[in-house]
């Protein structure tokens, strides 16, 4: 999961990423913060890696709305499709399906992560193997 606001822009060094488990998205980004709709704000340092690239950081973070989902979740259906769910204190809020190029209706910041999942899907020989 990566947090709901959360709109990735450039992949991070895997040098920034802790642990040996693989990102939400596919990889860590840097990117902007789009809980607060009317400023571009780039989060860094522990917020960026454990609050925007993984979700649930209503706590860790003071820009995020109450009634805004606190994360996005991704399932690889097949290399054109991505099941998603946002999440709003660990329950589902919204759901859907989405095939590569399609927008889903919810808006930019979901169509962007969407997009880097497919791009981390496709540094994968076969991601079905």
């Amino acid at each position: 999961m990566a947090c709901a606001c959360f709109e990735p822009k450039t992949p991070l060094p895997w040098s920034a990423w802790p642990g040996k488990y693989r990102p939400p998205l596919g990889r860590p980004y840097r990117g902007i913060c789009r809980a607060v709709s009317k400023e571009a704000f780039e989060p860094d340092g522990d917020l960026l890696v454990s609050g925007c690239n993984l979700g649930y950081a209503r706590d860790q973070c003071s820009r995020l709305p109450d009634e805004a989902p606190d994360a996005a979740r991704f399932s690889l259906v097949s290399s054109h499709t991505i099941r998603w769910t946002l999440e709003r204190g660990h329950f589902p809020e919204a759901n859907g399906t989405t095939t590569r190029g399609v927008p889903t209706g919810r808006g930019t910041v979901l169509d962007v992560q969407i997009e880097a999942c497919f791009r981390a899907c496709d540094e994968v020989d076969d991601p079905f193997a």
